[in-house]
C-alpha cells in the first residue's frame, strides 16, 4: 500500500535541536509564568506556551530513535532523569496547578510513559508489545496530557526511525489532538519550527542535564516566588 511508502528523514544537526530545547524551554517557562502570576489570563503567554510540549516532545523522540540508543543503554539513563527530575518537580506542579492529589503526572511522567513503550517495542516480542499498550492505556489515564501527548511523542518516535506517511499522519492527527486539549491550534506550530530546524546549522553547545534539571528548578523559584510576593 502506498500509504507505507518511505518518506525523507530528519536530520538535524546537535546545535540546532539545542537551539530547539531553549527555544521550548522558553515557550514553557512563559507559559507558567502566566499560569501561576496571571491564572492564565494572557492568551498571547498562552499560545506560546502551547509550543513547548510538542517540541519537547518531538526532541526527546528524535534522541531516542538514534540507532544506536538500545544497544548503547539510553533508555535507562532517560527513565532515571525522567523519573528523578520528575518528582522533584511535583510538589512544585501540584501547587501550580493547585492540585489536592498527586495526578495528573507532571510532562516528566507522559515521557517516561513513552519511552517505556519505545524500549519494549525496541526489545520486540508479543509480551513486550502487548506490555507496551497495556502501559499506553493506563499510563495515559494518570499523566499529563494524557493519551494524546504519549500518542503524538511515539508517532514522532517511528518518523524518526523509519520515516512513512503512517507515522506522519498519526503525528498530525494526535498533535490536533493536543491541540483540541489546549483550546487553541498554535500546537501545530511545532512542525513548521521541526521542518526549518532541518534546514539550519546552529551553534549551540550542549549542556548535559541542564532542561532536566530546569524543570523543577524553575517550577520551585516560580511557585515560591508567587507565594513571597502574594499572588497566592
Amino acid at each position: 500500500m502506498r500509504i507505507f511508502y518511505p518518506l525523507p528523514s530528519l536530520k538535524i544537526t546537535s546545535g540546532t535541536l539545542e537551539a530547539m530545547k531553549w527555544l521550548a524551554m522558553l515557550a514553557m517557562t512563559i507559559d507558567h509564568i502566566n499560569r501561576i502570576f496571571w491564572n492564565t489570563s494572557s492568551y498571547t503567554a498562552l499560545s506560546i506556551g502551547r509550543l513547548a510540549m510538542p517540541l519537547f516532545a518531538f526532541i526527546f523522540a528524535y534522541n531516542l530513535a538514534r540507532p544506536e540508543a538500545l544497544a548503547h543503554g539510553t533508555y535507562g539513563r532517560a527513565f532515571k532523569r525522567l523519573i528523578l527530575f520528575g518528582l522533584l518537580a511535583t510538589p512544585a506542579y501540584m501547587a501550580m496547578r493547585y492540585l489536592q492529589h498527586i495526578y495528573p503526572f507532571n510532562i516528566m511522567f507522559s515521557f517516561f510513559i513513552a519511552a517505556l513503550c519505545m524500549f519494549l517495542y525496541e526489545k520486540g516480542g508479543a509480551d513486550n508489545i502487548i506490555l507496551a499498550v497495556f502501559l499506553f492505556f493506563i499510563g495515559g489515564v494518570f499523566v499529563e496530557y494524557n493519551w494524546q501527548g504519549i500518542a503524538f511523542c511515539l508517532s514522532c518516535w517511528f518518523y524518526c526511525k523509519k520515516p512513512s506517511l503512517t507515522a506522519l499522519i498519526a503525528s498530525v492527527f494526535f498533535c490536533v489532538f493536543i491541540a483540541r486539549f489546549n483550546g487553541n491550534n498554535w500546537a501545530l506550530a511545532s512542525f513548521p519550527i521541526i521542518l526549518l530546524a532541518t534546514k539550519l546549522d546552529l551553534a549551540f553547545p550542549r549542556i548535559p542535564y541542564f532542561f532536566y534539571a530546569y524543570y523543577p528548578l524553575h517550577l520551585t523559584v516560580l511557585v515560591l516566588l508567587s507565594k513571597y510576593l502574594g499572588y497566592r
